[in-house]
């Protein structure tokens, strides 16, 4: 979901790692890291096919205002949006806690092209969802 709009805004986002040479990054830039869900247990019924995912949405860039502005439109993208996904039925997004997303730090790890460190920091979005039934069962 934030790949068409991002790169409408020609922001790049990378799934899980970055995947570009350090010296090709284009700033700010996002890191979409999203983990395996988390299937919940009914006790009376065993596992229903709910499931929550919440995944990690890391925004660099080569100042603070970057990192904020880069987060700011991640969450405008993603706030009460409804993802389309085969064969399950989705709630609408939610952005995790409350308030500003942590102080942007500085990385030492990463350099621009002219050898400054870059900022970072993250927002996390949830989103419950559940396996959609064939028609005729209950």
């Amino acid at each position: 979901m934030l790949d068409a709009r991002f790169v409408a805004e020609q922001y790049d986002v990378y799934v899980g790692e970055v995947t570009k040479a350090d010296n090709k990054l284009t700033f700010p830039y996002a890191v979409v890291w999203p983990p395996p869900a988390q299937r919940l247990t009914n006790t009376q019924a065993g596992y229903d096919g709910n499931v929550t995912t919440t995944v990690q949405v890391t925004g660099v860039g080569r100042t603070v205002d970057e990192v904020l502005a880069i987060l700011d439109r991640a969450a405008a993208a993603l706030h009460r949006r409804r993802p389309v996904i085969p064969g399950r039925s989705c709630g609408l997004i939610s952005q995790v806690g409350q308030g500003a997303p942590p102080a942007p730090q500085r990385d030492d790890t990463v350099r621009t092209d002219d050898g400054q460190p870059v900022f970072f920091s993250f927002l996390q979005f949830s989103l419950f969802s559940t396996a959609v039934r064939p028609e005729g069962t209950v």
